[in-house]
C-alpha cells in the first residue's frame, strides 16, 4: 500500500511539473541554453517554369518617373529553377563573449534555365516587347563558403 501511495505521489508531482508550462529565462540563463548545430535548409525554388519546360508571358515591371515621364523596365518571363544545399542558421558566441547569429552561405547551388527572356524599356508595361536589350540564362553549379554574422543591439 505504501509503495502504491509513493508511486501516486511521485506521478502527481511529475504531472504538476509538466503542467507548469514554459518559464521565462533571463539573459544569463538563456545564454547557457545549448542546442545542436542550428537549423539547416535545402531549397528548391521553381519560378514560372512548369514541369514541361515551357514558359508563359510573365513580366516583372519596374516603373520610374523622370522629368514627369513614366517609363518601365520590363523583364519578360523571369524564372528558372534554383536548388541550394547547405544553408545554415546557428547561434554563436564570439571570442569577446558577445552572441551573434551565423548565416552560412549555401555550400552548393545549381541554376537551371534561370534568368529572363528579354529586357526592355517602354512606356506601357503590358505592350508587346518590340526591342529587347538582351536576355540572361544561367545553367550551372556554384560552390561557396563563408558566413554572414548578425549581432543585435
Amino acid at each position: 500500500m505504501r509503495l502504491r501511495l509513493l508511486a501516486i505521489l511521485l506521478l502527481a508531482s511529475l504531472c504538476r511539473a509538466a503542467w507548469a508550462g514554459p518559464q521565462p529565462l533571463d539573459d544569463d540563463e538563456l545564454a547557457q541554453v545549448r542546442g545542436a548545430d542550428g537549423i539547416s535548409f535545402a531549397i528548391r525554388l521553381q519560378l514560372n517554369r512548369p514541369g514541361d519546360g515551357t514558359t508563359g508571358d510573365s513580366r516583372l515591371s519596374i516603373g520610374q518617373v523622370v522629368d514627369g515621364r513614366t517609363t518601365y523596365t520590363v523583364l519578360k518571363n523571369v524564372g528558372g529553377v534554383i536548388q541550394m544545399v547547405g544553408l545554415n542558421i546557428s547561434p554563436q558566441t564570439a571570442a569577446d563573449g558577445t552572441n551573434y547569429l551565423a548565416l552560412t552561405l549555401p555550400a552548393w547551388t545549381k541554376f537551371t534555365d534561370t534568368g529572363f527572356d528579354s529586357l526592355s524599356v517602354q512606356a506601357d508595361p503590358r505592350a508587346p516587347v518590340t526591342q529587347s536589350l538582351g536576355q540572361v540564362t544561367l545553367n550551372g553549379e556554384l560552390q561557396m563558403q563563408g558566413q554572414l554574422r548578425l549581432w543585435s543591439h
